[in-house]
């Protein structure tokens, strides 16, 4: 900014008056209007100077506007709490500017003669600090507004996981119920036994020399029975090399080779056949 010179002709005139006078003699008016001049001249150096400063702080205000939202990694606060602390530096050098003007202006006010001259320019510097007020006042609100809509973001994504969580609990829950139907639907019940073990049982009744020994399955129990997995199981180890399926498995569905002198084994060749009439699967040896 140019530095505002005044008092050109008051200068000449003093010239002037001293070059018309006596140089050998005192002239009070000349001595009175160079000591006036003098002291006004210091003063204009020294509000020049203060405005040079004002200009300079000025400078860093701008500055300092374009690193409100600068943040680093590396500090231990998080960005939200920089920028706070930023603003607030911000804030302060907006005050400390506020209040060189202020003096300024006052000094202005105490001498009219810079008044007109310097008025234009404080007036202009003042409207700047107001815009920057502003535009912290809407800086801070939009911070504010945006730490609201994390926190509603955040409440959003919990009510989200607890509803996921409980979509994942009624999923488990009838993924166990599906797999319990499942594995019932497979289970098979299988008792290898002697004559004895099945009457024992419940599972043969009558019988004589000339009769032959009959399936009962009226009232079977569980219990008595070996649970096995028809999905897993094929194969059924028997102690005698010539044992009798009681049960009515479809002929083709299973075959028994012998393994020893008093040993068999069935196996299942046919799963959906074999299980397709009856869980039960008793063998006499």
């Amino acid at each position: 900014m140019k530095k505002v010179f005044v008092f050109g002709g008051l200068f000449a005139l003093m010239c002037t008056m001293i070059a018309c006078g006596d140089k050998t003699k005192s002239n009070p008016e000349a001595d009175s209007l160079r000591t006036q001049l003098s002291a006004q001249m210091e003063e204009m150096d020294e509000m020049n100077l203060f405005l040079d400063a004002v200009n300079m702080s000025m400078d860093s205000v701008v500055n300092m506007e374009g690193n409100v939202l600068r943040t680093t990694g590396e500090s231990p606060l998080s960005r939200k709490e920089q920028i706070q602390k930023n603003m607030e530096a911000y804030k302060l050098i907006l005050q400390q500017q506020r209040e060189r003007l202020d003096i300024l202006e006052k000094k202005l006010k105490d001498n009219n003669a810079y008044a007109g001259k310097m008025q234009k320019t404080i007036a202009a510097l003042k409207q700047q600090l107001e815009e920057k007020d502003q535009a912290i006042i809407k800086l801070s609100e939009e911070l504010e507004q945006r730490n609201f809509q994390i926190e509603e973001l955040k409440d959003n994504v919990d009510n989200l996981n607890v509803q996921v969580a409980e979509l994942e609990e009624d999923s488990k829950a009838k993924q166990e119920e599906i797999d319990e139907k499942v594995n019932q639907m497979n289970e098979a019940y299988v008792f290898i036994g002697d004559k004895n073990a099945l009457k024992k049982a419940g599972l043969i009744g009558g019988g004589s020399l000339l009769k032959k020994s009959k399936l009962n399955t009226s009232n079977i129990d569980k219990k008595l029975f070996k649970k096995v997995d028809i999905r897993n199981v094929k194969n059924f180890q028997i102690p005698d090399s010539k044992p009798e399926v009681l049960t009515q498995m479809p002929a083709g569905s299973y075959e028994i080779t012998k393994t020893g002198n008093n040993s068999s084994e069935l196996t299942i060749t046919d799963p959906a056949r074999f299980w397709g009439v009856s869980r039960f699967l008793i063998i006499r040896y």
